[in-house]
């Protein structure tokens, strides 16, 4: 919860926004759904975790807001350029960097249209099947178009 904590000064600090005021100013809304991110897949908070979090802070939270903050993130993204800069700068400050960027995977996959969604899965598996074959992945494999 400290740790918790500290990413939210943090993000007040850069953002200038106040993330516990209780307000809908869309700055806020935009920065309180990058924490809500951080707060589900870095700290694997539940989503009454989330709520008893922001309350804690004094902040009228609920888990439905929680999960409505949440699901709106990828459209944030979109109009707000600054919450992946911000977003990256949190990732160097955490200890356990592979957490956050499984959620950001996960987050990414829900909004995949059926056909990416596919091309993925190919990935994925070729990669599975190259490693129960011990090939490793050169760079030119890696950085090749599919």
């Amino acid at each position: 919860m400290k740790e918790a904590n500290q990413i939210a000064e943090y993000l007040t600090d850069i953002s200038g926004v106040n993330v516990f005021e209780n307000s809908r100013k869309r700055a806020n809304v935009e920065v309180r759904s990058l924490l809500t991110f951080i707060l589900r897949n870095q700290f694997n908070m539940s989503y009454h975790g989330i709520k008893r979090f922001y309350e804690s802070n004094d902040k009228d939270y609920d888990h439905a807001t929680a999960i409505h903050s949440l699901k709106t993130f990828e459209v944030n993204r979109r109009y707000n350029p600054k919450l992946d800069e911000w977003l990256n700068d949190i990732q160097h400050l955490l200890r356990d960097k592979v957490e956050i960027k499984r959620g950001l995977l996960k987050h990414k996959i829900e909004y995949l249209y059926k056909k990416d969604v596919d091309k993925l899965l190919k990935i994925t598996n070729d990669m599975k099947l190259k490693e129960l074959n011990g090939e490793r992945q050169t760079k030119e494999k890696a950085t090749a178009n599919i």
